[in-house]
């Protein structure tokens, strides 16, 4: 019998707890769940025809490594309009498997074995990994409830070394609904060019913000054009998780190289997905304005509700379709928590730990469905939660 030798990096790569807790619940029909982030809306119906017609007009095969040039080149208006971003498509832009492909790919080309990466904590569990995948040495940055889970350059600033390599952004973020002011934007790429080290901008989630801000993105400011990689997903804003299609842009020798890695990955994104993300970022934006009213919506209820159970303390969330409400008060694990109400009113939620060291204390919920199982999940806890604090006390 040959035993598996599976490669050491295998150790060091963390398995999702979010999908631990969303396993355990899989057929159950008496369980809301507050766990994956899914819009609960279906594909517009104009990018799903994109996608049929592509099919009949015989985009089934091959494309170039970096995607169809005709949808770069949409990809590249779609920057220019609504990020600032002056990109080529021919070179500086490049369709991947979804964020998740663009942010492997740009860890794999720019960080050497060793270098420092600093990424925000708690946040989306593969920026950690895909830094330990790359043999980087990932350095949390705490982003703090008093500061709105936001990153400040202060806080990057007292974590760069001579090693750093790279500082991974993601705003709004997952999984703290914390957005970046555009104050502290400029000034973390002050600090990027004074300190010589390149940022990868995670933009998973740039259509859900709820403040009156209009947002900056750091790949546009002076100076960072060659040292910002950002990445677009078309999965949550036009809910299209299953597609596998992202954006991404930055300096040609990176996008090239990203591309040329991709090759042997992948080869390229689904064709018929690329033609799909090409009428979802040219055509109409209504459906983008509608999710995202309803999310507000949403957003409202769920916060003004758990404000209300005794023992929880959250603040609004700046972005994004997640609460990450303080529960330090019930004196317990959060894993523990998240199994306590789990287990008595079928409730699942994602311990704030499953985030990184410094999500322990708090939980995160998903509000990416309808208000009716919200407030459902919501009575639920209002049941429970004041009761298990008094016991704890």
């Amino acid at each position: 019998m040959v035993h598996a030798m599976l490669a050491e990096r295998n150790q060091f790569v963390p398995a999702s707890e979010i999908r631990r807790i969303y396993n355990m619940i899989l057929g159950r029909d008496d369980v809301i769940d507050l766990t994956v982030g899914i819009p609960d809306f279906d594909t517009p119906q104009h990018i799903k025809q994109a996608a049929k017609q592509a099919i009949d007009d015989g985009f089934t095969k091959y494309t170039h490594n970096a995607g169809f040039i005709d949808v770069r080149q949409v990809f590249a208006d779609k920057l220019k309009r609504d990020n600032g971003i002056d990109a080529d498509p021919v070179s500086e832009i490049m369709a991947t498997a979804g964020g998740m492909g663009a942010l492997v790919l740009a860890n794999l080309v720019l960080v050497e074995p060793g270098d420092e990466v600093i990424y925000p904590d708690p946040g989306f569990v593969s920026h950690y990994a895909h830094v330990k995948l790359a043999e980087g040495k990932a350095i949390p940055l705490q982003l703090k409830k008093e500061n709105g889970f936001g990153v400040t350059a202060e806080g990057v600033s007292k974590l760069v070394t001579d090693k750093t390599k790279m500082l991974v952004l993601n705003s709004p973020n997952n999984p703290t609904g914390g957005v970046i002011s555009n104050e502290e934007l400029k000034k973390i790429a002050e600090l990027a060019i004074e300190k010589d080290f390149y940022i990868l901008s995670d933009e998973a989630y740039e259509k859900f913000r709820y403040d009156n801000e209009k947002p900056l993105f750091i790949g546009s400011l002076p100076g960072m054009k060659e040292r910002v990689v950002s990445l677009f997903s078309l999965s949550k804003s036009y809910a299209m998780t299953g597609w596998r299609i992202g954006i991404c842009t930055g300096p040609s020798e990176v996008i090239g190289a990203m591309t040329k890695l991709q090759e042997h990955v992948i080869a390229m994104p689904t064709s018929i997905s690329q033609k799909a993300a090409a009428a979802a970022v040219e055509g109409s934006q209504d459906c983008v304005k509608e999710m995202l009213d309803t999310f507000k919506e949403r957003r409202d209820i769920m916060v003004k509700g758990l404000q209300q159970i005794e023992g929880v303390d959250l603040q609004p969330p700046g972005g994004a379709f997640y609460v990450f409400p303080d529960v330090s008060a019930f004196g317990m694990e959060t894993f523990e928590l998240v199994m306590r109400i789990l287990n008595e009113v079928n409730v699942a939620t994602v311990h704030g730990s499953a985030f990184g060291h410094f999500g322990e204390g708090f939980l995160r919920l998903c509000y990416a469905m309808s208000t009716e199982s919200i407030e459902k999940a919501l009575q639920r806890l209002d049941t429970f939660l004041p009761k298990l604090l008094r016991k704890s006390k």
